[in-house]
């Protein structure tokens, strides 16, 4: 059966979103509505999106950096869906790609319903950035943000290693939460669109990180060496 209808464009936001959700799952299932979910494979990343586009059909993909690309092959690709592909089109140049089943992909099934959040703390891009370039500077994984009577301080490290070398900034010197905390983030799990972000930590070990310039946010996992309280 055909599907009819106005001609789509994915705008360059949406593409963004898509391409920064590549790097959470290669599959992704599209369904009506203006919201994209993806989740890792590991359970332990799950990312929401609102996005100015209504797909009329539920599809999947099953390669989305694969999709992107073929996308990108027609500049301004206008998009219409079928009942088992899409059709990109500009002019002369066309290209019909079929969907993937869309039981065989990975996808969330259940949303996330956040527990009480302990600690709030802002962090910034500039300080986003500066996490991952320590991490790489310094060949370590984790993140951990400790809390010590309001004050909370990011530090790049290694858990299991009480010797090595460290990387530390305060990113809040009066944060509501007075009680001590530590809570521990695997940095390659921060699969975040650049931007400003919110985030809400439980000790229910997830995190919930809203950006704070795009209605984008991801619940990601803590490790098991977090704490709370003495």
């Amino acid at each position: 059966m055909k599907l009819t209808g106005e001609l789509m464009n994915i705008s360059d936001d949406t593409l963004k979103v898509l391409q920064n959700f590549a790097s959470v799952n290669p599959n992704l299932v599209l369904k009506p509505g203006q919201k994209v979910k993806t989740i890792s494979e590991a359970k332990n990343i799950m990312a929401i999106a609102e996005i100015t586009e209504d797909f009329p059909v539920e599809f999947g993909v099953y390669d989305l950096n694969e999709f992107l690309s073929v996308h990108g092959l027609i500049e301004n690709a206008a998009v219409t869906f079928d009942e088992k592909s899409l059709t990109m089109s500009n002019g002369d140049q066309k290209i019909k790609y079929f969907f993937a089943e869309t039981e065989i992909l990975t996808q969330p099934t259940k949303d996330i319903t956040m527990p009480n959040a302990e600690v709030g703390v802002n962090l910034s891009e500039k300080v986003l950035d500066q996490i991952k370039k320590a991490a790489s500077v310094l060949g370590h994984t984790e993140l951990s943000l400790k809390g010590d009577n309001g004050v909370v301080t990011a530090s790049v490290l290694d858990v299991k290693d009480a010797t090595a070398n460290t990387f530390d900034i305060v990113v809040d010197k009066d944060n509501s939460c007075k009680e001590e905390f530590n809570f521990v983030v695997n940095i390659p799990n921060l699969k975040l669109l650049p931007g400003d972000y919110y985030v809400s930590i439980s000790s229910k070990l997830i995190s919930n990180w809203q950006n704070t310039n795009y209605p984008v946010q991801y619940f990601i996992a803590l490790e098991r060496t977090s704490s709370f309280g003495v």
